[in-house]
């Protein structure tokens, strides 16, 4: 194109200069008549090529090619930049990208926002929700005509391996209907019909999408195949939709429902034995489908429930709730990446801020370059070019850097966070997050070209200007604004972080009322139909307790129904002989377990008073029980509760049933975890001679974990093959654990308070040396008119400190707003806990005085004569 321009041109003058010729000029005048006439070749021919529109992505071009050279001659600024830019979006783009994949996006079934989890809120226990049963169900499948359909699944744990390598696994029992309520299909086989949710029919399984790719490598011939489950052959009929492990996770199969007889009765109907769900029809509210179902429970409470059935309704404040279903599913987790996002915006906004004022310094050290350029010709766009090239580099380049710091956060946190919360998906890098992400980096780099440019341009480019030359009075208190905001913004970042630390430490100061320490525990389970007899299950038992006492260096062994410790035990209510005699409800509710004889002692449980079990207690012939000290002090306060008779549950025990007698009173033991202090009181009840599904067995010892575990798994598998233990770990492990939470959350909001302090001390410290950079001459003034080098650093100190104060003001008024957020996550403080306002301002006042105190130790060693000089 340039070539076929430049021989129109050439022939055009060629004709012109013949002309000329012809009208009687020479040919040296006749050529150079022409030129005059036609005017500047090259400049016609940049005029036509701006005609084709591209001369803008030339010009970008060069523009970046100038950026490029330019930043490579300031490498520290480009790397400051840079750094504090992937800094603050990487830890954004990571925690957006789970927020969104665990709390906002949507479930991926058909119109998931109709989809409801039913429950039962037991509104006096503390809140607590129970789950639902297959006598609800049917109920409101029935009569429930507001909603399309339901489904309900429970939980189905088998083992599975060859005898002497027992692996436990976990899946579901599912109704027929679940699949088609969530409008998921297999990806392989078939799902159950109707005719196998009866027992002995229901020995099918599908297998979960991971399940079917880890153990089974993917093979689609895995249809038809026979696999023994609690040693009971299980047909393989398909493989689920990866879709419903985003629901329903940490499980490897799904099987049948089979409903029993004895679930289907009227008191069956708070078994708590199944979690339901349904489908709203199109247009129903979540209030007017939650109504329906209340209507439902009333008329069972007034013309079906029992009595004692409504004793034990009023006494727990139990109502119905019909929760979305996605927001159920994000409940433990909402929370706290709420909070955490929160703070990882606050921590880019100072970074912005940060951001800000190395641009202003930069577009003011280039002040004479510029001016150079426009006194040249280069106009405004020109010049706003050149910085938005620069601005491009530097966030794209802090962008890519963001996004790979987001990849590696991510990988860290899929590994812990199922140790924080159970049931939680991986989670990846998700495209709706990089595209605002990415949005949020052009409205970045935008800002980044135009609030410099606008105040140079504002203040006026001449030529003579220095790099000390000021940008104007509006461009600096702009600037001091935005420190003051960025010390308030870390003053609420560190109090919230130092309140999550303070409160952590009450945690750990609490006794948990036992040594967990040098204690190994492991959990044995009996497969299905296999020690079934009572007395074959009682003698096992005693069997495996005796061989662990066996093991070299155990100093003593005890076992227990449940977890040494463990996030839940089973709450029921109880009734005292006296209350029952007085016609008095159940009181409030206990947490109860069973345990044998030498529990107390290999927990090291002080007793207060009575005795602890004997091998001759038991539960059916004379029922004892053992209550914690707890249970005496809410419930009995000022009395001896040794020998008080009580019932578990709601009403007196049957006839020719006798009362459970306490015989001894122990310190409270906080086995549902430190922070559960003042949760229910333990009842304990004895194991011995008790048939169980399954117990886990406590070892004390010194050596080490691994070496226990070992000697252990050995021992019962000597016993019987066929038996998995599993679950092992130190009881302090699994302490530590339950506060995994806790410690999760203050480490990272604690990450995001240090990055904040960083960046807003480099802030100060960079807005007051870029000051003391601009006002060299006003100080050299000073120093020739006598002002001393102290006077000069308490000119700067105060300058700092204003801006420091003021930035607290603002941010202990922020915190003392937000805080309050985090009540539900403070142990034993308040949200305005003066000790962590007073402390953390006290670190905030100091990192100013120290960034402010380096600008000033530059400002008095300014020469008046060599700064007067220069100027």
């Amino acid at each position: 194109m340039d070539a076929q321009m430049a021989e129109e041109m050439r022939t055009h003058l060629a004709m012109e200069t013949e002309a000329k010729v012809a009208a009687g000029l020479s040919p040296e005048e006749a050529r150079y008549s022409a030129l005059r006439e036609f005017g500047n070749v090259a400049s016609a021919q940049e005029r036509t090529r701006d005609e084709h529109g591209w001369v803008w992505l030339e010009l970008m071009f060069k523009e970046i090619r100038l950026a490029v050279r330019s930043l490579r001659r300031a490498p520290g600024f480009s790397l400051s930049v840079i750094t504090t830019l992937a800094l603050c979006l990487g830890p954004n783009t990571a925690i957006l990208s789970m927020l969104y994949a665990l709390v906002l996006k949507p479930l991926p079934f058909h119109d998931p926002d109709r989809l409801v989890v039913i429950q039962n809120i037991a509104e006096k226990s503390g809140g607590a929700k129970r789950v639902s049963s297959v006598v609800q169900y049917r109920d409101f499948s029935a009569h429930a005509d507001r909603f399309e359909g339901f489904g309900y699944f429970g939980s189905a744990n088998y083992t599975i391996g060859e005898e002497g390598a027992p692996v436990r696994i976990s899946g579901l029992r599912i109704d027929t209907g679940l699949f088609t309520l969530l409008g998921i299909k297999p990806v392989l086989g078939r799902a159950f019909s109707p005719d196998e949710e009866v027992p002995g029919k229901d020995h099918v399984i599908v297998l979960t999408h991971d399940n079917w790719v880890n153990r089974y490598n993917a093979d689609p011939t895995v249809i038809g195949r026979e696999i023994r489950m609690d040693g009971e052959p299980f047909t393989i009929v398909g493989v689920a939709a990866r879709s419903v492990e985003s629901f329903l996770t940490d499980i490897d199969f799904f099987m049948p429902y089979a409903v029993r007889p004895d679930e289907t009765g009227p008191w069956q109907r708070y078994a708590g034995s199944v979690r339901l769900l349904a489908r709203l029809k199109p247009g129903v509210s979540f209030e007017a489908g939650r109504a329906q179902l209340a209507v439902l429970e009333k008329e069972f409470y007034d013309g079906v429930a029992r009595p004692q059935m409504r004793a034990f309704l009023d006494a727990g404040g139990y109502h119905i709730a019909a929760t979305n279903a996605r927001e159920e599913l994000a409940e433990p987790v909402k929370t706290p990446l709420w909070l955490l996002q929160g703070g990882a915006a606050l921590v880019l906004l100072i970074g912005c801020v940060n951001v800000a004022s190395l641009l202003l310094a930069r577009a003011n050290a280039k002040r004479p370059e510029l001016a150079i350029r426009h006194s040249l010709g280069a106009g405004r766009a020109t010049l706003l070019r050149q910085m938005l090239a620069e601005s491009l580099l530097l966030g794209g380049f802090a962008a890519l850097i963001g996004i790979g710091l987001a990849v590696g956060m991510l990988r860290l946190m899929n590994h812990y966070l199922p140790l924080v919360v159970r049931h939680v998906p991986p989670v990846n890098l998700e495209m709706r997050v990089v595209g605002i992400v990415l949005a949020v980096v052009m409205a970045i780099i935008l800002t980044m070209a135009f609030v410099p440019f606008g105040l140079l341009w504002r203040a006026g480019l001449r030529m003579g200007d220095t790099p000390t030359a000021s940008t104007g009075r509006y461009g600096r208190d702009m600037i001091g604004a935005l420190v003051v905001l960025q010390m308030a913004v870390a003053l609420v970042l560190l109090i919230g972080a130092g309140l999550l630390i303070h409160s952590f430490a009450r945690v750990m100061a609490v006794d948990p009322g036992f040594d967990a320490t040098h204690i190994v525990q492991a959990r044995v389970v009996f497969p299905l139909g296999k020690y079934r007899d009572p007395n074959a299950n009682v003698a096992v038992q005693k069997r495996i307790v005796e061989a662990m006492k066996t093991i070299p260096g155990a100093d003593a062994v005890s076992e227990i129904l449940d977890y040494g410790v463990a996030e839940k035990y089973r709450a029921v209510p109880f009734l005292s002989r006296g209350d029952a005699a007085t016609g008095q409800q159940a009181q409030s509710q206990i947490y109860l377990t069973s345990t044998t004889t030498d529990y107390f002692a290999t927990m090291s449980i002080r007793l207060l008073a009575g005795r602890t079990f004997r091998d001759d207690d038991e539960l059916t012939k004379n029922p004892v029980a053992i209550v914690d000290q707890a249970f005496a002090q809410r419930y009995f306060p000022g009395r001896d509760v040794v020998g008080l008779e009580i019932s578990l549950g709601s009403n007196p025990p049957p006839p020719g049933k006798p009362w459970i007698r306490i015989i001894g009173v122990v310190a409270r033991a906080n086995l549902a975890g430190l922070e559960a202090r003042d949760g229910w009181p333990f009842v304990y009840l004895p194991l011995n001679q008790q048939p169980s599904n399954g117990f886990s067995l406590l070892v004390r010892s010194e050596r080490p974990e691994a070496d226990i575990t070992n000697e252990m798994r050995t021992r019962v598998s000597a016993i019987d093959p066929a038996l998995p233990l599993y679950g092992g770990g130190t009881l302090a492990a699994a302490l530590d654990k339950m506060l995994m939470n806790r410690r999760a959350l203050m480490l990272l909001l604690g990450i995001f308070a240090g990055l904040a302090l960083m960046l807003a001390g480099v802030g100060l410290y960079g807005v007051l040396a870029y000051d003391v950079s601009q006002r060299t001459r006003e100080i050299g003034i000073r120093g020739a008119l006598g002002a001393s080098r102290d006077q000069i650093v308490a000119l700067v100190l105060r300058q700092g400190m204003v801006k420091a104060g003021l930035g607290l003001v603002l941010g202990v008024g922020g915190a003392i707003y937000l805080t309050r957020f985090l009540r539900k996550m403070l142990f034993d403080i308040q949200p305005t806990d003066p000790l962590a306002f007073v402390g953390v301002s006290l670190l905030l006042l100091v990192v100013a005085l120290l960034a402010s105190w380096l600008p000033a130790q530059r400002a008095a060693k300014v020469d008046p004569v060599i700064a007067l000089r220069s100027e």
